[in-house]
């Protein structure tokens, strides 16, 4: 979840916290829209912003709009969230979208844009993970930094962000992605015209389709593996290699979008507007993390990080054995290196670790 500094403010010249708008594979403009904001850190909410409504001054582009705090100078460090409700169309059905963050110290940081947490800190004490004497600047220091480790392991991310990212052409139907697509914004083919300026080709939406099932419960169709779009021809069925592909080239494929590994949660309404979210077990790893990292912040404990290199103890005589490792996951999907060194943690973080990437193959 993103972070926000005390007296830091989201708005649209810096909009820290974004609400996502998505039809299925697409970012799509709400017709409108209004959120609040709540400091969720204590037994109940308290509402820190009001009703807002959302208007056409927040819109950053398609789909995208801003949320704008005012003044945060009074607010408190801890979890917080955004409760944003919208329509696509006018009189059509109304969609709620739950964006959690974290107001952090200002001491310890300016800005909260570089904060990463898979975890609330509210869940952190409240679940045992550190105690409720932790201050809430460490607490906030602690999750950032085991975020970070596992986002390191995975070689993914587990939030929706937007990205522009540049690919390589490689005259195929079929894009492949580094990062699960939650819905894209454009594509664009770019090129180096004779005049030495960029010279670009915007490929509308009807002409491919983007792979993101899973964010809408289609059983046993989960793209998270494979991230792709894949040319369509006017009927819509995938293109063959020899009518037309992606052009070749190095970079020449520009696409803009929002990404993250996020588990679904399917609107009951049947509407194809979820962006998912961080998937829970990721959220234990990061607390045991976070545990592991208060117990031992110096790093001079192998029993607290590495138990699973244990061999055998005495605990009379308080004598200790160690092995080479405990764990048989994959860095970034190599199998047979450990992550953790703890086999708990370790059995959670290699289901989610990326695919080796096949030009490594």
């Amino acid at each position: 979840m993103k972070g926000l500094a005390v007296g830091e403010q989201s708005s649209v010249s810096r909009p820290i916290l974004q609400l996502f708008s998505r039809s299925a594979g697409y970012l799509a403009d709400i017709d409108s829209g209004s959120f609040i904001i709540e400091d969720i850190s204590g037994t109940t909410p308290s509402t820190v912003v009001s009703t807002t409504n959302l208007t056409a001054t927040e819109k950053l582009a398609t789909g995208r709009y801003a949320i704008t705090t005012g003044d945060t100078s009074a607010w408190d460090p801890g979890s917080h969230r955004v409760v944003v409700t919208y329509t696509l169309e006018s009189g059509g059905v109304e969609y709620t979208q739950v964006i959690p963050f974290e107001v952090l110290t200002a001491v310890d940081w300016p800005t909260g844009m570089a904060y990463t947490g898979y975890l609330s800190s509210k869940l952190a004490q409240d679940d045992g993970y550190l105690a409720s004497t932790v201050t809430m600047a460490k607490v906030h220091r602690l999750l950032d930094q085991a975020s970070k480790q596992v986002e390191h392991w995975t070689h993914r991310f587990f939030e929706p962000r937007y990205l522009e990212v540049r690919h390589n052409g490689q005259n195929d139907p079929t894009l492949l992605f580094d990062h699960a697509i939650i819905a894209l914004e454009d594509v664009w083919a770019i090129w180096e015209s004779t005049t030495s300026t960029e010279d670009s080709y915007k490929y509308e939406q009807y002409l491919y389709k983007v792979f993101n099932r899973h964010l809408d419960g289609f059983l046993g169709e989960d793209d998270r593996d494979h991230p792709r779009i894949e040319l369509v021809s006017i009927d819509g069925t995938i293109v063959q290699p020899e009518d037309y592909t992606w052009p070749f080239g190095t970079h020449n494929l520009l696409t803009k979008g929002v990404f993250g590994f996020t588990n679904p949660y399917v609107d009951p309404t049947g509407g194809r507007t979820g962006v998912g979210l961080t998937p829970h077990d990721i959220g234990v790893a990061v607390g045991a993390l976070t545990h592991r990292y208060n117990a031992d912040p110096t790093l001079t404990s192998l029993w607290t990080h590495s138990p699973g290199a244990v061999r055998s103890m005495r605990t009379r005589d308080q004598s200790i054995s160690f092995g080479s490792g405990g764990s048989s996951g994959g860095s970034g999907g190599s199998v047979g290196s450990d992550l953790s060194g703890d086999p708990l943690i370790d059995n959670i973080l290699v289901k989610y670790c990326a695919p080796i990437p096949l030009e490594a193959l």
